[in-house]
């Protein structure tokens, strides 16, 4: 039997459980049990542990693969499942690879923003009030470079902007667009940032259709609060859109940018209630960082405030039927920053084709335009100020909740963009400038209090044989 058919039944027989709740269930314990023994690495047999003590013990978590049963169609189940598959498999085999041939560990994903231009004008928006002038990468820009990613072993994506939606239908001067991309790359999952105000029934069904795209919406808390951000009715059209996704079983989920002005209603059991009631199978919540043109100080939630809302994602996480990512909050779970293309980690690529180590850090030394080389993403893996990037990851995290090289450990960012040749991506920025002296204090302030929540609250302590190499500080 190849290869290939001993995945493709491996996918086929856990779509078909997927229509029967209790036997995938079942089979998932069964597969967990065997796999914390032989699984080929100590992290997939880690993994395989923590799943089966999850389905033994009733876990939150096992109550969003029920959800996720009833809730998303046969091409989305499929598509998750061939994502694990593919990762654990195949994928595992090429970085394995990848690794002994290049001496750095790889990646698990890249992010794309395809253009800049969007239909709103949200404030305090990283990606800032471009306009339509700027340029966007081409359809062909995409497949190079998730073709290279894919080279690594690489099936996962994200696809940000802008606003993606906007490309939908086609790249401007192509008949292709982002659901011919989607198309083409079936064996691929992409994750596709939106604010989802063009979403309408059409494009659900298509969604549905392709199954391997998963839209995380942007929401800043009820109607107030979201329209307050993104303009007049944009709360209404977001409900919308996650109502035509959950009638066609798309799998979907949010995008919280939590602010000062927002934190609190973004916290409360209702907020989190309203995203499962809408059918959000996961949502990514992310630190208002003052990056880009026009940052704005006031919107930085408080060290107090980002240490109310780490417990309270941490709480979700455990206890409700919803997965919860809380940058930076959960660096617990990744151990640290996963910037600058590390093992495990993931880069960035703008809409201008520059190579940044992470969204936030909008900094580059490599652009994909600028060189014929048929990678430039291990080109950029491999120069000087990604290579510094890691470096200070490893020399200045010895707590996984105080993980950024931004808002955290500004000098070491600070540093790395001084010795090397990166270059600053978007005009106006001011992070390593005018307001580099008032990040540090804040960062300062933070790590006291990130000490404390790691090493004496008891959170944590399950983590300790995971953070036991030499530099980690050892959760309580």
């Amino acid at each position: 039997m190849t290869v290939v058919s001993v995945k493709d039944r491996i996918v086929n027989a856990v779509t078909r459980l997927s229509a029967d709740e209790e036997r995938l269930i079942s089979s998932l314990r069964k597969v967990a049990h065997w796999g914390k023994s032989i699984a080929p690495a100590r992290g997939y047999r880690d993994q395989c542990a923590r799943l089966e003590w999850a389905i033994d013990n009733d876990h939150a978590s096992i109550g969003l693969v029920r959800r996720m049963v009833a809730g998303c169609n046969e091409n989305c189940m499929r598509s998750v499942a061939r994502l694990f598959v593919e990762h654990t498999w195949e994928g595992y085999r090429r970085r394995q690879r990848f690794e002994a041939e290049h001496g750095i560990g790889v990646p698990s994903f890249i992010v794309i923003s395809p253009l800049a231009r969007c239909n709103l004008n949200c404030v305090g928006c990283y990606a800032g009030a471009y306009g339509d002038k700027e340029p966007f990468l081409s359809y062909e820009d995409m497949e190079r470079l998730v073709d290279e990613a894919r080279g690594w072993g690489g099936r996962f994506v994200t696809i940000t902007g802008g606003e993606p939606t906007m490309f939908w239908e086609r790249f401007p001067g192509d008949s292709r667009g982002l659901r011919d991309f989607f198309r083409q790359y079936a064996d691929t999952m992409f994750l596709m940032y939106t604010n989802g105000t063009l979403i309408d029934d059409e494009m659900a069904a298509e969604m549905a259709e392709l199954g391997n795209v998963s839209p995380a919406i942007s929401v800043e808390g009820f109607r107030e609060q979201t329209d307050e951000r993104r303009g007049e009715g944009v709360f209404d059209k977001v409900m919308a859109a996650m109502d035509a996704l959950r009638e066609h079983r798309v799998m979907f989920g949010a995008s919280v940018t939590y602010t000062s002005r927002n934190w609190q209603t973004v916290t409360t059991d209702e907020f989190l209630d309203m995203l499962i009631d809408r059918g959000c199978m996961y949502t990514w919540y992310f630190m208002y960082v003052p990056v880009g043109r026009a940052p704005d100080l006031s919107l930085v939630v408080t060290p107090e405030q980002r240490a109310e809302v780490a417990r309270t994602t941490w709480r979700w996480l455990n206890t409700r039927p919803i997965f919860v990512a809380d940058f930076w909050n959960s660096g617990a779970i990744t151990k640290g920053c996963i910037a600058a293309g590390t093992s495990g980690g993931y880069m960035h690529i703008t809409h201008r084709g520059d190579i940044c180590p992470c969204v936030f850090m909008m900094y580059s030394a490599h652009n994909i335009h600028d060189t014929d080389s048929d990678t430039p993403l291990l080109d950029a893996i491999q120069s000087d100020f990604f290579a510094n990037i890691r470096e200070g990851q490893r020399d200045k995290q010895n707590n996984p909740l105080a993980p950024c090289q931004i808002v955290d450990h500004p000098e070491v960012l600070k540093a790395a963009v001084e010795a090397t040749a990166a270059h600053d991506t978007q005009e106006g920025q001011l992070i390593l400038t005018d307001l580099h002296e008032e990040v540090a204090e804040r960062a300062e302030q933070w790590r006291e209090i990130a000490d404390e929540m790691w090493t004496q609250s008891g959170v944590y302590a399950g983590f300790r044989d995971t953070y036991s190499d030499d530099g980690w500080l050892l959760p309580g």
